[in-house]
């Protein structure tokens, strides 16, 4: 059972992780402080890992 409450806190901690990315994108793209495409980008490359990161423990975890 323990494991199960390690892959729930990590999925918890992934989500904040990306909400807050989200968010510090649109808030940088309001103030006009960096182009757009590249914040996106940037953005996007940062939650494949994230997303990968927890698909990948939660697997090994879980097996």
């Amino acid at each position: 059972m323990n494991e199960v409450w390690y892959v729930i806190g990590l999925v918890a901690v992934s989500v904040a992780v990306l909400v807050l990315g989200v968010w510090f994108v649109r808030r940088e793209i309001r103030d006009q402080i960096s182009p757009a495409p590249l914040l996106w980008t940037g953005y996007a490359i940062v939650a494949a890992f994230v997303v990968f990161g927890v698909l990948r423990t939660s697997w090994v975890v879980l097996s």
